[in-house]
């Protein structure tokens, strides 16, 4: 029955937390509740970053019903001077007599501290109440603070038979309008979208939000070949400067003109060190996005080369996959770089959830963690 409880009242600190999207980065989202005589007494969430945590806005909230009372909160209360000071000493110092916890704090420098001085301050503490669903929706908060990269996500549009485009020929409106809707609304969730030149070069993709409302992402194209013209929308719209393009020093060396002349419009260049098989190196690129960008999200949308570069590195935190109802028989598939050499050696998903759109399948997979 008290798990029962646990659990709703945890599902009631993440609809708060909720509130905080968008405002609180690169901090977590959080939500806190405090019960006391079996009523809902305060509530609290991280409203913006630098501004005081969940924990403490639910206690100015309660005010004297905090003490003996019990504080639900999705993420391990900190215990440590951040913007604001320790969590855990406001929390002891409301005379709080008990406290349940979603998930713990994924940085392994500090996880577990904040429930270890609780109790040894005499509080109890309950743990990993509703914990996936905690974890889900701080999923980005947590790639970059375990990962120490962006939380990436590759969304891919292919037919029944698993080709994302013809063999000659765009991979324009393979999915009907409901799930193009979709991706469009996925933009605006990320930072940043991700393409590879071949994408530029054969799709001529604006990669912006249109059709719903949501701010816009940068747009990052990953290149060593430089086969596409400056005149493609990503460089001659009216967001140049909200363009990237990643590439190699040595390819970089070599195209010296052309990145002038981007950089006049307002595009961005970088230039990384490259990988075993001469590319711009994936985790040079992502510590890049990450650590002098900003960018704490990526939704990488082709082409194939790409999505196998990724896929190989153990690169992908989630794919988002719209299958449209339609066969073509060949074809470019959107893994077509990958070479496994054995059934044993396939890169294992699950799914999490599977939703009709127009007709179209919208299937979420996350990687099976490994043993």
């Amino acid at each position: 029955m008290q798990a029962k409880k646990d659990s709703l009242y945890m599902l009631k600190c993440l609809q708060l937390a909720e509130k905080g999207r968008g405002m609180v980065a690169p901090n977590p989202m959080v939500g806190a509740i405090i019960v006391a005589g079996g009523r809902i007494a305060g509530k609290g969430w991280h409203r913006r970053f630098g501004g005081p945590h969940a924990e403490v806005e639910a206690i100015l909230d309660a005010g004297t019903l905090a003490r003996d009372a019990t504080l639900y909160v999705s993420l391990e209360p900190c215990n440590h001077f951040g913007k604001t000071p320790p969590c855990t000493q406001a929390i002891i110092d409301a005379g709080i007599r008990k406290v349940v916890i979603g998930m713990p704090d994924p940085n392994p420098d500090v996880t577990g501290q904040g429930a270890q001085r609780l109790r040894d301050a005499g509080v109890v503490v309950v743990e990993h109440v509703e914990r996936s669903r905690c974890e889900a929706l701080n999923e980005v908060f947590i790639a970059n603070v375990l990962h120490r990269r962006p939380f990436i996500t590759l969304k891919i549009a292919q037919t029944l038979d698993g080709f994302i485009a013809p063999v000659k020929g765009s991979s324009h409106w393979i999915t009907c309008e409901e799930a193009r809707t979709e991706v469009h609304r996925l933009r605006s969730l990320y930072d940043a979208v991700l393409v590879g030149a071949e994408t530029v070069r054969k799709d001529n993709p604006s990669l912006s939000v249109r059709h719903v409302e949501g701010p816009q992402p940068m747009r990052i194209v990953l290149t060593r070949s430089w086969k596409f013209t400056p005149a493609a929308r990503l460089f001659s719209d009216d967001m140049p400067e909200r363009t990237i393009i990643v590439t190699s020093k040595k390819s970089a060396a070599a195209h010296g003109e052309v990145i002038t002349k981007l950089r006049r419009r307002g595009v961005r260049v970088f230039e990384v060190t490259t990988d075993t098989m001469a590319y711009a190196s994936l985790t040079a690129t992502l510590q890049l996005l990450l650590n002098e960008l900003g960018i704490r999200s990526v939704l990488v949308e082709g082409g194939a080369e790409v999505y196998s570069s990724f896929m190989r590195s153990r690169l992908v935190d989630r794919i988002d996959l719209f299958v449209a109802a339609k066969i073509i028989g060949q074809g470019r598939a959107g893994f077509s770089a990958l070479r496994p050499l054995h059934l044993s050696d396939a890169f294992r998903f699950r799914i999490e959830e599977i939703i009709n759109l127009g007709g179209d399948l919208y299937t979420i997979l996350r990687p099976v963690k490994e043993e």
